[in-house]
C-alpha cells in the first residue's frame, strides 16, 4: 500500500522558488530498489557516449515520482503540477474510498479540489489565481501546463453545471493578453502560439489590435533573473514559441533573432554556473550557487534542466555537461524517495527528466498521451 500521510515543506523550500513553491507534496512508501526494476520499455536511441546506467537512472527517477500518491485532499497547486510531471494519465487517489481515478477527468467533470475554481467570463473561462501555493500561482499557468501535454481543445469541462470545452480557456487567454499594461505572459505566449499560431493577429477584449510578435516582444523585454523560478518559466515559453516559429519556416530575424540571442545567452549561463556534481546553480541563472538544502537543489536543477531539455539541440543534450546534470537530478530524486519533496520542484524536475529522456533515449511508452513538444530543427545553432 502507498503511504497516505502528508509531508509539510520546510520554510527554506518555499523561499527558494518564490511563487513556484507549494505547501504540500504527494508521498509514497515505494522506494526504488534498482533501476533495472523499471518494466517500461523505451525506443532505443542512446548515444554511444552516454555514461553507463544514465538511461536507467533517469527512468527510475521518473518512475519514483509517478509512484508517489497524488491525493484528492491535496491542493489544486499540487494536483495540476502532478499532471505536468507525470502526464494526462496522472491518477488521483482517494484514501477514504481506496480508489484511484484519472486526475484530468476528475477536474473536467466538476470534481472538487481545494483551491481550484474556474470562472466563466464573457470570452471564455478563467482560472482563479491564489491563494498562494494552494490555487494557481500565475496567470494562465494551469492552461499552459495542460497545453504542454497536448490536451485537445475540444475536451469538455463542466463548470457550475454548464458545458464548456478546453477551447474556452484558450480563448480567454488570448482575449485577455495585452501589452499596454503589465501582465505575466510567460504562459500565455505558449498557449496562444500553440493553438492560434505564431503568426496570428487579433483584437483583444480591450479593443487593442495585436500581433503575436507584439506579445512575444513584450515577454522578451521582461526580466529573467528575478522572475518566478529564476526566469525558467519565461525562457520555457519563449523557447516553445521560437521552435514553433522555426517549424513553420520562420526566419531568425526581428524579434525572433532577439529571442534566439537571449536563449543562447542563458544556455551559456546555465552551463557556466553549474556545480561540480553536475547540478545547476541554486541561484538558477543569476550566478553560481551551491546551497545544501535538497529542496532548493531539486527545485533549481529541475527547473533549469526542464528548460534546457526543451531548448538545446540534440547534439548538446548528449554532451557530458547535460548528461551529468540529468544524472545529478535523477540521483537527488532517488536518494529522497522516502522523503517529502515540495511538489512544484518535484514535478517540474520530473517533467524535465521526461523531456530529456524522450529526446535522448526515445519516448517512454505506456504513458498515455504524448507531449506535443516543439523541438529545435537539426540545423539550429542554439546553444553553440
Amino acid at each position: 500500500m502507498r503511504m497516505k500521510n502528508l509531508f509539510w515543506l520546510a520554510a527554506s523550500a518555499a523561499l527558494a522558488c518564490a511563487s513556484c513553491a507549494p505547501v504540500e507534496d504527494p508521498t509514497s512508501s515505494h522506494s526504488v530498489t534498482s533501476p533495472a526494476a523499471d518494466k517500461e520499455t523505451a525506443v532505443e536511441k542512446m548515444p554511444q557516449e552516454a555514461p553507463r546506467g544514465l538511461k536507467e537512472r533517469v527512468e527510475a527517477a521518473i518512475r519514483q515520482v509517478r509512484e508517489r500518491d497524488l491525493l484528492v485532499t491535496h491542493s489544486f497547486w499540487t494536483v495540476f503540477h502532478g499532471i505536468l510531471g507525470t502526464g494526462l494519465d496522472a491518477q488521483l487517489y482517494d484514501p477514504d474510498a481506496d480508489k484511484r481515478f484519472n486526475a484530468v477527468d476528475y477536474i473536467r467533470k466538476g470534481g472538487t479540489i481545494r483551491g481550484m475554481q474556474f470562472l466563466p467570463m464573457k470570452d471564455g473561462l478563467d482560472v482563479r489565481t491564489g491563494p498562494q501555493f494552494v490555487g494557481q500561482g500565475h496567470q494562465d499557468q494551469f492552461v499552459a501546463e495542460m497545453v504542454q501535454w497536448g490536451l485537445p481543445s475540444k475536451t469538455p469541462f463542466v463548470v457550475n453545471g454548464q458545458q464548456y470545452t478546453f477551447a474556452d480557456f484558450i480563448n480567454h487567454t488570448q482575449m485577455r493578453a495585452r501589452v499596454t499594461q503589465k501582465q505575466e505572459l510567460s504562459w500565455a505566449i505558449l498557449i496562444i502560439g500553440q493553438h492560434k499560431g505564431v503568426d496570428c493577429r487579433w483584437t483583444n477584449s480591450f479593443g487593442e489590435k495585436l500581433r503575436f510578435e507584439d506579445v512575444v516582444r513584450y515577454e522578451l523585454n521582461q526580466p529573467i533573473d528575478n522572475a518566478a523560478c529564476g526566469g525558467t518559466h519565461r525562457l520555457f515559453g519563449l523557447t516553445w514559441v521560437y521552435h514553433l516559429h522555426l517549424a513553420k519556416g520562420g526566419k531568425i530575424e526581428g524579434v525572433w533573432k532577439d529571442v534566439r540571442d537571449k536563449l543562447v545567452l542563458y544556455q551559456q549561463r546555465a552551463r557556466k554556473y553549474r556545480n561540480s556534481d553536475g547540478s545547476f546553480s541554486t541561484r538558477y541563472l543569476a550566478g553560481p550557487g551551491n546551497a545544501h538544502d535538497i529542496q532548493v537543489r531539486i527545485g533549481s536543477s529541475g527547473h533549469v534542466l526542464e528548460w534546457l531539455a526543451l531548448s538545446l539541440p540534440d547534439s548538446e543534450l548528449t554532451k557530458p555537461w547535460m548528461q551529468e546534470a540529468a544524472s545529478a537530478l535523477s540521483t537527488m530524486i532517488l536518494d529522497n524517495a522516502g522523503a517529502g519533496v515540495e511538489s512544484g520542484s518535484l514535478y517540474h524536475a520530473a517533467h524535465g527528466l521526461r523531456i530529456y529522456h524522450d529526446r535522448v533515449f526515445g519516448n517512454l511508452r505506456a504513458r498515455g498521451t504524448e507531449s506535443p513538444l516543439p523541438l529545435p530543427p537539426a540545423e539550429t545553432d542554439a546553444g553553440k
